[in-house]
């Protein structure tokens, strides 16, 4: 990645010697006794100022001052929460590294930074190995361990879409991944869908909470609600997600009891979580996104977009 700004190389000064001798105030009789001053001079500067600036360097990086700055620099209102979290010694030898919480969880915004040895120096951005393909590295950050798919093990292409239920761009990507990807590309892709609810969605977060108490007891049923619910969408609302989920998987065999009381009880919100916070870790912002061997597509993108990048995955893989 590039980092822009600039670094202040400035300027060293040091004195190479005393006068010339002859110039007026020194001669070569009190040259030797100039330099002794000199030197004392120059011991008790020392001795007086450099422990201060030893300890503030070995103190390093001031997360308070960290905080400020950004505040200034993204004109931040006062009220605004910023805390400084997962500061640890960086990949680049002498700098340290860490994380902007901005705002309250769960919908905090993470900016990560590094920050020289010295605290003069910082900047904000993901720090990254170039030796290490970075679509693998994105694709390292999401769990699919257990994950309900489409497509087999063997495909080249992995696609997951962080999306929710009640987006109406989501369900335009729906319609684009059921109808033109899964279909076009067949047993070169494997699908994988994760939740990332919008909090000004009211029945978003029941949605996915509902998917994951389904697949808690089959995987055909985790499917069969998903398909539903994006197919019902306009039919569905805060009051009757629950009794439209019973009736999308009233041919599942599911134990309804046990689903209700799943349900009622959001047992399965700290997974919806998890997802939430693996997209945000690979830069979901909105929904709904698609990261496509660890290529991320936001919105909801016509197939030649998903074309594209798949046509382009199955080339290198070849």
């Amino acid at each position: 990645m590039a980092f822009k700004g600039t670094i202040d190389a400035g300027r060293t000064e040091r004195l190479t010697g005393a006068p010339q001798a002859g110039k007026r105030g020194v001669t070569p009789n009190s040259q030797g006794g100039y330099m002794m001053r000199l030197r004392g001079a120059w011991l008790l500067c020392t001795l007086l100022i450099g422990p201060p600036v030893l300890a503030a360097t070995a103190a390093g990086p001031d997360s308070e001052q960290i905080i400020r700055y950004y505040r200034r620099k993204s004109n931040l209102p006062p009220a605004q929460k910023v805390t400084v979290a997962n500061m640890k010694d960086s990949a680049i030898k002498g700098a340290k590294q860490g994380e902007l919480q901005v705002g309250d969880p769960p919908n905090a915004k993470s900016v990560t930074f590094m920050v020289s040895g010295d605290g003069r120096y910082i900047v904000f951005g993901d720090v990254e190995d170039l030796t290490v393909d970075p679509s693998k590295a994105v694709m390292a950050k999401i769990n699919l361990k257990g994950e309900p798919s489409r497509g087999p093990d063997a495909a080249k292409v992995t696609v997951v879409e962080f999306s929710d239920f009640q987006c109406p761009f989501c369900s335009r990507g729906y319609n684009t991944i059921e109808q033109q990807v899964l279909k076009e590309y067949g047993d070169k892709v494997k699908f994988y869908y994760k939740h990332y609810p919008l909090p000004f969605h009211p029945w978003a977060q029941l949605g996915a909470v509902a998917t994951e108490c389904a697949k808690q007891q089959k995987t055909d049923a985790f499917w069969t609600l998903y398909k539903g619910l994006f197919e019902q969408q306009k039919d569905i609302t805060a009051d009757n997600v629950k009794d439209k989920s019973h009736a999308i998987l009233a041919d599942s065999k599911i134990d309804q009891a046990k689903f209700d009381d799943c349900f009622d009880n959001k047992k399965t919100l700290d997974k919806v979580k998890a997802d939430m916070a693996e997209g945000s870790s690979v830069g979901v912002t909105g929904t709904p996104s698609f990261v496509v061997n660890g290529r991320l597509l936001v919105g909801a993108q016509p197939f030649e977009a998903f074309k594209n990048v798949i046509d382009d995955e199955l080339a290198s893989a070849k």
